[in-house]
């Protein structure tokens, strides 16, 4: 015991205290002359610009990340486009360390303009792909319920969004259950573990009525497990209404297109999901008006209407109404016989009328008979024919002709006799004058 009591002794004063520590590493990084005047090429991320100008930010790639201080009097001397996030730059400046905290920065001096980061650009690329095939239609979107009895959470058993929302759900409704499936948040196995997570809390044995999927603030590259496709596509599938609760300040991630809603931290999530039970009552108390003065006035309507239906005549005198009826029916049947007899008669007078005109169509043509007869005799007391049958003929030669005289013809020329009944054939064999 005094052995171990004497190390402890001597080991702390030969210890070094915090600071002295940081000052050493300060002096090993400052003096090196490997990282003066250094250029560092990456993509922003984090981009701030504090009150007095100055620009704070952190260059990354696949792998790592280091903060920058960007100090206002260098920065005014900067002329290329507006710094942002996902630009991809070329930053020279000094290994900087900050004593208070622990922390190394590169004290950049000048930045050249490279373009747009490659994991900026991968992340745009697969937002655009996901939004061509629908996952971030609004139409998919499902309401998220009323009352929701059975919480899930999604998120890292050991972060403070846990607790935040445990605090915020039960703090709202006591009687809340929550359903905790912790996953990985950050890290290369994060998104095979939240997309797992959010999977189980959608098996209906476990009636889950509301998700909460996320974690708490932290860099551009700590929340890169929720811009992978396979994360997005878990929120997308998820039959249970989900919440993308991952914090961030500014850019979105690709779960808050793809959820049903997005809340900017795991606390304004458990808002969103969980009511307060005062609002709960008051909505409930409101209901509840709204049911009674609802019902009071359906009371009123139709007791109004059965007071007006009983006091109607057709139902006091029934008898009345019905013999007004009878002699509505008897009018209605005068006017259709009035209707018909007037119509027969105007009918009759028509067929008189044509009576009429038949009568004289047949006179006019018994006179046109007579006219047609008289002129038909005259035809025939004046035909040749009528003469022919008197007994006498007609004599015409080769060429047609008739004959009116004897010298006309010679002697052994050959004519036509034209009989009332057929004609003959005649040779002259004389003629006289």
């Amino acid at each position: 015991m005094l052995s171990a009591f004497k190390g402890t002794k001597m080991a702390e004063e030969k210890a070094l205290s915090v600071s002295e520590v940081n000052k050493k590493i300060a002096r090993l990084l400052t003096a090196s002359p490997d990282l003066k005047n250094v250029w560092v090429k990456g993509e922003i991320s984090n981009f701030n610009i504090a009150p007095s100008g100055h620009f704070y930010f952190s260059l990354k790639d696949s792998a790592s990340n280091i903060r920058c201080t960007f100090f206002a009097g260098r920065a005014q001397a900067y002329s290329g486009s507006p710094l942002k996030d996902g630009m991809e730059i070329l930053a020279m400046g000094n290994i900087n360390v900050y004593e208070p905290r622990g922390e190394y920065s590169l004290n950049v001096s000048k930045v050249e303009e490279v373009g747009s980061g490659d994991i900026f650009l991968q992340v745009e690329k697969l937002k655009r792909e996901l939004a061509s095939k629908g996952i971030f239609d609004p139409n998919h979107k499902k309401p998220l319920p009323k009352l929701p009895k059975t919480l899930g959470v999604a998120t890292s058993p050991t972060g403070a969004a846990i607790e935040d929302i445990i605090r915020i759900a039960t703090t709202n409704y006591p009687n809340i259950n929550i359903l905790v499936a912790p996953c990985l948040v950050q890290g290369k196995d994060a998104p095979d573990s939240i997309a797992s997570a959010i999977k189980s809390l959608n098996d209906p044995q476990w009636n889950v009525d509301v998700i909460i999927a996320g974690r708490g603030g932290g860099s551009y590259e700590d929340l890169m497990a929720f811009n992978t496709e396979k994360v997005v596509m878990a929120y997308y599938n998820s039959r249970v209404p989900i919440i993308s609760a991952v914090g961030h300040e500014i850019d979105k991630v690709l779960t808050d297109y793809a959820a049903d809603m997005h809340a900017p931290t795991p606390t304004a999530a458990a808002k969103l999901a969980i009511p307060e039970v005062e609002a709960i009552f008051e909505y409930i108390n409101e209901l509840d008006r709204r049911i009674r003065y609802s019902t009071f006035q359906l009371i009123k309507f139709y007791k109004d209407r059965l007071d007006k239906i009983q006091t109607r005549r057709s139902l006091s005198d029934p008898y009345h109404y019905l013999e007004e009826r009878y002699v509505h029916l008897d009018d209605i049947i005068t006017k259709i016989s009035l209707i018909g007899k007037n119509f027969i008669s105007t009918k009759k007078e028509k067929l008189s009328v044509l009576d009429r005109i038949a009568f004289r169509l047949e006179q006019n043509i018994e006179r046109r008979n007579n006219r047609l007869k008289f002129a038909s005799e005259r035809i025939e007391n004046f035909s040749p024919l009528s003469t022919l049958k008197r007994g006498y003929s007609v004599i015409r030669n080769k060429n047609k002709n008739v004959i009116h005289n004897s010298k006309d013809v010679k002697q052994g020329e050959e004519l036509e006799l034209i009989l009332s009944q057929g004609k003959l054939g005649v040779v002259v064999q004389s003629k006289e004058k």
